[in-house]
This record gives structure tokens, sequence and C-alpha cells, in this order.
């Protein structure tokens, strides 16, 4: 998908410019003070800088003129994404196996009871879950108690959960991201998954996060495949109501995070995206299908609101007052962004390719295809650095800073289209063969046209004869004129 530039895309493109000069210069210093640790340490804040600037013109250069040269078939492109695909999950599932080594050790430390969930899912005879107020959390700790029930009270059942929850997260980011910003993009914001050090040791980490991502790119599919339809004019979507059924799922999850409303976020591609045709009076109703949207979210919500209430017997308030309770306790620590990736490495090749977006921005013209990219990143960034809320929002930033890595290197590697393909012209032309030139004619002759063999046989010449006979005939005999009587009209 492809948005036009507006007013807002050049505050979003400062914002994040300011956003990727701070975590670089972070990411300086924690390597420039772990590595080196040499004073100056502040020194190491603006070592980082020159390594962009000498990365992304080599990388932008090199590419170009590859591409110059070579190219690749659409069959090529489908090996490739095929090949991507398998690595990642094929590869992604043993590397997280190996996890499981560890699991004694992580249980008998207490690594892994973030919020005592492993112990209020643990299935004892006699015993119900009680209720949590927080819808995720709750919903969390039914399904852990569900696997302990087939494969009992074990650290390591926890963590089979955790890894599926993580594929399946896996398996909707890259139909997401294809669908929103292409091949390229979802086939390296895959692997950044499947091998992302802090996104792999998340599942001995026995919390909601994993099912909250889960719910999260769930609703963000449905509202991207929505507004996809709309721009690209699909009479199914084109029906204002249909706004009605992405909305309410919203609403929906909503209730089980409060933090879900940011999906309806996207649903402003509607004003910026490209369409295939323009159409008059489209704008207002892309304003109705948004206000349909936020109407029927809040419809969602309050109406799980109501039925909760109905089944715990008490007043919609005390039922609203019940879930907006665990939103009130959302205070912690302030975390390191190294700490909490556990690799400070890894922090820096995700963000150094992200930042190619603040010069592509203005190589990529009037359209652009990460605006939006750009605005969730810096929204989650912040749960990076601080836990403020009831569950943790690292793996959600972590998924949108891959997505924006992904299309710093498309955009670095694939942009140049136009002079790409003017050097595919200029080669064409000069492959092929010059038209010979006239020779010049020798003086007071006329060179005749050659023409060319005919390949097929020639009919014989035909020679002419004189007829004779075998035996002389008289002269008398040679009269055959028959004389007729005048006036006979030749009747019997």
């Amino acid at each position: 998908m492809t948005y036009r530039k507006t007013r807002l895309s050049y505050v979003i493109w400062l914002l994040y410019t300011c956003l990727c000069v701070m975590l670089l210069a972070f990411v300086g210093y924690s390597v420039y003070d772990a590595y080196v640790k040499a004073a100056p340490a502040k020194l190491g804040a603006l070592l980082v800088f020159p390594l962009l600037f000498c990365i992304y013109p080599a990388l932008k250069k090199s590419a170009l003129m590859l591409r110059k040269r070579h190219s690749i078939s659409a069959h090529s492109k489908q090996m490739i994404e095929a090949l991507c695909v398998s690595v990642a999950f094929v590869f992604g599932f043993l590397v997280r196996l190996r996890m499981f080594r560890y699991a004694d050790a992580l249980l008998s430390s207490g690594e892994t009871l973030g919020g005592g969930f492993l112990e209020k899912a643990f299935v004892r005879a006699g015993e119900s879950i009680e209720p949590i107020a927080h819808g995720v959390s709750y919903l969390y700790v039914l399904m852990l108690s569900a696997v302990f029930s087939f494969l009992g009270n074990s650290i390591g059942a926890a963590m089979f959960l955790q890894i599926v929850l993580q594929l399946l997260s896996m398996l909707l980011a890259y139909r997401l991201v294809k669908a929103a910003a292409g091949q390229f993009t979802s086939c390296l914001t895959l692997l950044l998954m499947a091998f992302s050090p802090v996104y792999v040791e998340k599942i001995a980490v026995i919390t909601p996060e994993c099912l909250f991502l889960l719910f999260y790119l769930f609703g963000l599919s449905i509202i991207v495949f929505y507004a996809r339809a709309v721009l690209s004019d699909r009479s199914v979507f084109q029906n204002i109501f249909m706004a009605i059924l992405p909305g309410l799922l919203v609403g929906i999850l909503m209730f089980f995070e409060l933090s879900a409303v940011t999906i309806l976020v996207f649903l402003v591609v509607l004003f910026a995206g490209k369409r295939g045709e323009v159409q008059t009076g489209e704008i207002g109703k892309n304003i109705l299908r948004l206000l349909l949207a936020i109407v029927s979210c809040a419809a969602g919500f309050f109406g799980l609101i109501g039925v909760d209430a109905i089944a715990s017997g008490v007043s919609l308030g005390r039922s609203l007052y019940v879930w907006a309770y665990p939103y009130r306790q959302t205070f912690g620590p302030l975390l390191h962004l190294g700490e909490l990736y556990g690799n400070v490495l890894f922090c820096g090749a995700l963000i150094l390719p992200a930042s190619f977006l603040v010069f592509e921005f203005s190589r990529s013209g009037k359209e652009q295809d990460h605006s939006p990219w750009l605005f969730f990143s810096i929204l989650f960034t912040p749960f990076l650095l601080w836990e403020v809320w009831t569950v943790e929002l690292s793996g959600l930033a972590l998924f949108f800073w891959s997505v924006t890595a992904a299309l710093g290197i498309k955009n670095c590697v694939l942009g140049g289209e136009a002079e790409v393909m003017q050097a595919k012209i200029e080669q064409i032309n000069a492959a092929a063969a010059p038209v010979p030139a006239m020779e010049e004619p020798v003086t007071g002759l006329v060179q005749k046209p050659r023409f060319l063999e005919n390949p097929l046989p020639l009919p014989k010449k035909h020679i002419k004869k004189e007829m004779d006979y075998d035996y002389p005939v008289a002269a008398e005999m040679m009269h055959f004129d028959l004389e007729t009587v005048d006036g006979d009209d030749f009747s019997l």
C-alpha cells in the first residue's frame, strides 16, 4: 500500500527523526560503555552516526549498480519468499525448543513467574481459578490451565503455549505486512521476529504479552484488509456500513486490553492511501466510515461490559469500575533499553536500518509506503523504556520497529526504480545490432539489387516442336470443307 504525503506525514517524519537520533545515541553510548569502557563514555553516543552515514549510501549505490546489471524473475522471487518463510518457521521453532533445556533452572530461580500467572493457572483438586479484572490476563490464565490439564503442571507446558502463541503471531505478522507493505518487507520482518533474541526469550516469561500480541495483530490485520479493500474499490466493501464489523472487533479487543483501541488509528489511511480512481464525495464517505467504526467500537466494548455486569450480578457502573481498576495501577520502574532487549547489539542492528527511512522520506517523492508504521513505532517506543501498563508491550514495539527496519532496507535497496529502468533501456539499445551503412557505388556504375536465390525447383524451358506424320498424304485428300446447297435447312 502506498500513501500520499500530507502535512501530517511531515510531522510524523520529524518526530521519528528525533526518536531515531535519541535511540542511536543511546545505543552508541551503551555499546561504548559495555565493550570499550574507556573515558569519556559520552563519546560513544556519537559513534553510530558516522556508521549510519557510511552504510546507507554504500548500500544504496551497490544495490543500484547490481540491479542495473541483473534482474530477478517473478519465479525466483517466489522461491526466495518460500525459503525465507520455511527458514523462519522451521529454525525459529528449533531455536525456541532450546529454551526447554533451561526450564527447570528457570522454575527454581523464579524468573518465569511474572505476575504469578503460572501459580494461578496450576490445576489442583478442589480448586477453581479466581477471576481477574484484567481481561487478557484472565483469558491467559484460563488457557494456561487448559494446557496444564492435558500436559500437567510444569514450566515446560507453559513454555509450549508461549511457543504456539509466538508462531501464530509470526504467521499473522507475515500476512499483515505482506498485504500492507509488500513481499520483501514481510520476509525481513518475519526473519527478525523468528530470530530476535528478545522475542525468543519471552517464551520463558509466563505473562499474557504473547497472547495480547496475537490479539493485536489479528485486529490490525482486519483493519488493514478492510482499508485495502476500500482503497482498491472492491464493490462489496464500498458500502459504508461494512465499517461496523472491524470497529466492533476492535471494541471486543478493547474490552480485553485498552491499548487495542490504537488499532483504529490505521483507518486514517483511508484518507491518505492511494486509490485506483479518485471519486467525488469519497472524503465524506471515509469520514462516515471512520465514525461508524468508532461508534461500533464503543458499542462492542460497552456491550461486553453489560454482559459482564449481568453475569456477575452487579451494576453497569460497578462492572466498568472493576474493568478500569487495573489501569489505575499501571506504574512501574524505568528500564534501560539494552537491559530490556538483553542484547544491545541487536537493538542497534534493528534501529540502524530503521533510520534509513529518515533519508528515504525526501527521496520517495509525493508518495511513500511507511508513514503509518512510523507513527506506530513512535507510539509504542515508550513501552521499551518504562513498564507503565497492565501488560508488557515491548514485544509489540519490537514488531513495529522490525517493520520499519525492513521498510528502511527495502527503500534503500529497491529504491530508484526510474534510474534502473533508464539503465535497462540503455542496455537494450546498446545490445541492438546497428543498421549497416550503404556502400559507396563505383564511379560510373550502378549496382543492381541482389536477390535471394529461389530454393524451389524451376520449371523446364519450353522448346517448340514441329508436328509431322509417319506417312505422306496426297494433296487431294487434304480437303475437308463440305459445300452446302442453298436453302438446305439441314433437316433429314
